[in-house]
C-alpha cells in the first residue's frame, strides 16, 4: 500500500512549518491542505481500502532525512553490518536516503564491484542507497580509480574515507573530477601528526585543519567540487567560512556526536566514545554548532560506523574507530540542540534534508510530484536509548542509557512503509 493520508500534523516544507494534511498517491506526494483532504475523501468513498489514514496529531511530517556518510560494511564485514540491517536502522532513524562509503572488502573501485553492490542494494536495501566510489584502487592511495567510468554510470561521489587522498595524487584527482563534475569527499587526517592512542590527545586538531587547508588550496586551483567530512574543530569551521567567502565550491558536514559531546563526556565503556575524528573541547563543539547555525556547515551526517561489542571490555591496540549513529541522530539533536534553544527546529530539519540534498544535486523537500520519501516525528515521544532496540548490528553508541525526546514514528520510501514505531523492537 503506497497511498496515504497523513492528517492533523505539522508539515515542514519550503523551509516553513505548516499545520496541514498531506496526501500520497501511488508513492508520490499528491496534495497538501484542503486538496489533500478532498482527495482522500474521494478515494475513501470510491474504495475505503485503497488508502491508509494516519493520525499525525502532535507530530511533524518532513521529507525523509539524507545521510551523506554511512558505513554499511557490506561486502566484506557483514558481521558488523549488512545493507539490510544498516538500511533498516536508517529507516528507523527517519532516513530515506543514505550514501554508502567504499571502505568495504573489496572496496568500490571498479565497475564490477559497482554491479555487485547495486544487486545487493536492489535486493536488500530498505531505503535509497547511493554508492560512493573509492578515489584510489583498493583505497591504497597509489593509483586513481576510473572516475569517468563511474560518472558515466551515475556515480559522482568519491572518497577513500578512513584514509585521506595523499599529496602526490590530490591535484590529479581534483583536476579529473572537476572536468567530470564529480565531488571529492575527503577524510581529513594528516597521519604524520597522529600518535598512538584513541582520543584527542593522540589525534590533534592540526591533523584535521592542516589537511583541510591543503585541500582548499587545490580546490582554488582546480575548481573541483569538494565536501569536507565530519568536521571536529573550530579551526576547520573558520577555514570553511573563508572558502565560502571566496566562493569556492565547498560544502561540509558535522556529526551528531561532535555537536553534542566533548572529550569531557568520555566514560566507560570508553570504546563507545572512540571515533575519528575524536571528541574535542567544548569550545570546538560550540564552534561547530555556530557553524551549523550560520550555514557555514551544510549538513548533519551520522558517520554511522557500526561495530559489535568487542570494545565493551577494554580497548586493545587494534580497537576499531567509529560509533553507531543512524537510529539516534534526530532525538539526540532535538534533545541536545533544539530543546535548549541552540538551534531552531527548522534549521535542524534543513541540515538533514534540503541541505544535504543540494550537496548531491537532489531535491529533498516535500513537493507535489516528488517521491513520497518522508518521516513522521513525534516530538513529545521520550524513551531511553537501548541497544537491544537497535536494528543495526552496531552496539557502540555513546548515547546508550540516555533519555531522549523526539523520535521518528513512521518512515515511508516511495510511499511504502519502511518503519513504524508500532512495529519496532521491544
Amino acid at each position: 500500500m503506497n497511498n496515504w493520508y497523513l492528517h492533523d500534523g505539522v508539515v515542514y516544507r519550503g523551509r516553513r512549518l505548516r499545520r496541514e494534511d498531506l496526501l500520497v498517491i501511488n508513492g508520490t506526494v499528491a496534495a497538501f491542505g484542503h486538496e489533500a483532504k478532498a482527495g482522500f475523501e474521494a478515494m475513501k468513498n470510491a474504495d475505503p481500502a485503497s488508502v491508509t489514514a494516519y493520525n499525525a496529531s502532535g507530530c511533524v511530517i518532513s521529507h525523509g532525512f539524507l545521510d551523506l556518510h554511512v558505513h554499511l560494511r557490506e561486502p566484506g564485514f557483514e558481521r558488523k553490518e549488512t545493507i539490510a540491517t544498516g538500511t533498516k536502522a536508517a529507516a528507523a532513524g527517519g532516513f530515506t536516503t543514505v550514501c554508502a562509503m567504499p571502505n568495504t572488502n573489496p572496496s568500490l573501485d571498479s565497475l564490477d564491484q559497482l554491479w555487485d553492490l547495486k544487486k545487493r542494494i536492489q535486493k536488500e536495501a530498505q531505503v535509497k542507497t547511493i554508492p560512493i566510489a573509492a578515489v584510489t584502487k583498493n583505497r591504497a592511495g597509489q593509483v586513481l580509480t576510473d572516475f569517468a567510468a563511474f560518472v558515466e554510470h551515475g556515480v559522482v561521489l568519491f572518497s577513500d574515507d578512513g584514509d585521506p587522498v595523499p599529496d602526490p595524487l590530490l591535484r590529479e584527482a581534483m583536476t579529473e573530477l572537476a572536468a567530470l563534475g564529480g565531488l571529492l569527499v575527503n577524510h581529513l587526517e594528516e597521519k604524520s601528526l597522529v600518535k598512538p592512542g584513541f582520543f584527542a590527545e593522540a589525534i590533534p586538531p592540526q591533523s584535521e585543519y592542516l589537511m583541510l587547508e591543503r585541500d582548499l588550496a587545490v580546490v582554488a586551483e582546480t575548481g573541483c567540487r569538494y565536501h569536507a567530512a565530519h568536521l571536529s574543530c573550530a579551526e576547520s569551521v573558520a577555514l570553511i567560512a573563508e572558502a565560502r567567502n571566496n566562493r569556492l565550491p565547498v560544502t561540509a558536514e558535522v556529526t551528531p556526536h561532535h555537536l553534542t559531546l566533548t572529550m569531557d563526556d568520555i566514560c566507560e565503556p570508553q570504546g563507545h566514545f572512540q571515533m575519528k575524528p575524536p571528541l574535542r573541547t567544548d569550545a570546538d563543539r560550540r564552534a561547530l554548532i555556530e557553524g551549523l547555525r550560520l550555514g557555514v556547515i551544510d549538513a548533519v551526517a551520522t558517520d554511522h560506523a557500526p561495530h559489535g561489542r568487542e570494545k565493551e571490555h577494554g580497548m586493545g591496540s587494534d580497537s576499531p574507530f567509529g560509533v553507531t549513529g543512524l537510529e539516534t541522530a534526530f532525538p539526540v539533536l532535538f534533545s541536545e540542540l533544539v530543546l535548549p534553544g541552540l538551534l531552531p527546529l527548522e534549521q535542524l530539519l534543513d541540515a538533514l534534508t534540503a541541505n544535504p540534498g543540494r550537496v548531491i544535486g537532489q531535491n529533498h523537500d516535500l513537493t507535489v510530484g516528488q517521491a513520497a520519501d518522508l518521516v513522521v516525528l513525534d516530538l513529545d515521544r521520550e524513551r531511553v536509548v537501548c541497544r537491544e532496540q537497535f536494528f543495526s548490528k552496531g552496539a557502540n553508541s555513546p548515547y546508550i542509557g540516555r533519555k531522549l525526546k523526539g523520535w521518528p514514528v513512521l518512515t515511508l520510501v516511495d510511499g511504502e512503509e519502511r518503519y513504524n514505531a508500532n512495529h519496532a523492537k521491544s
